[in-house]
């Protein structure tokens, strides 16, 4: 493992993203920061996303095959791992050949032999889980297991904000198209009610009826009506 310099170096990267709120730029400094600071053959990192898992990351891109093995095939140390809620540390892979023959087989063909999953979680959330790998035999220590969940647990911070932002902004979005949908459809009311000399309701009556007649949306015959001339 990295000296204290080094760890105090590489974690800061992680906190002080630049854009913590891209998912892919989060993803990549984690596996990244895990690799360089535990010396290690790799880093891979499986989302859980609507009760499904996902293989979201792998450095080397090949450790993506050894995360979906257990994915496809539902046994592994990262189902363990996220069955359990505590981290798994495999010292020797080939100890576990027969109670994860497909996972061990894959692991072993792209030259791991060490592996250890740490859930990534904040507070009682669950994100996914972290995969470290070792070219060779290892026996992860307490330090080496609680750097891995200090850094997932960093990264699945900045991975439910930026969710909570998408979301926000999902919704900032929905406000604002329904907000000029209405300002549209109240233009039109405008527009029809002057050229017949009607009230606003029965303008509106006119402009539904003929969006029913057409098979289009009641915004789009009022946009119809205040940006291309349309006259009912």
């Amino acid at each position: 493992m990295a000296d204290n310099e080094q760890l105090v170096s590489a974690v800061a990267r992680l906190v002080l993203l630049p854009d913590a709120h891209a998912r892919a730029d989060v993803l990549r400094q984690l596996m990244g920061t895990a690799t360089e600071v535990l010396g290690l053959a790799g880093a891979a990192v499986t989302l859980v996303e609507d009760g499904r898992c996902e293989v979201a990351g792998a450095t080397p891109e090949g450790l993506r095959e050894v995360e979906a093995a257990q994915r496809d095939c539902d046994r592994g140390p990262g189902v363990e791992a996220l069955r359990r809620g505590e981290s798994v540390a495999v010292a020797d892979l080939r100890a576990h050949c027969h109670e994860w023959p497909e996972y061990t087989s894959i692991a072993v063909r792209h030259g791991i032999s060490a592996v250890a999953q740490i859930p990534m979680r904040l507070d009682d959330t669950h994100v996914g889980a972290l995969g470290l790998f070792a070219s060779r035999p290892r026996q992860w220590t307490a330090a080496d297991l609680s750097v891995g969940a200090a850094l997932a647990g960093m990264a699945a911070g900045h991975l439910l904000t930026a969710d909570k932002l998408q979301r926000q902004q999902r919704l900032t979005d929905q406000l604002q198209h329904a907000l000029s949908s209405r300002i549209v459809v109240e233009q039109a009311k405008g527009l029809v009610a002057g050229a017949h000399h009607i009230a606003p309701e029965a303008a509106f009556e006119l402009i539904r009826g003929h969006a029913r007649r057409r098979r289009v949306g009641v915004h789009e015959v009022a946009r119809a009506i205040v940006e291309l001339g349309l006259r009912l």
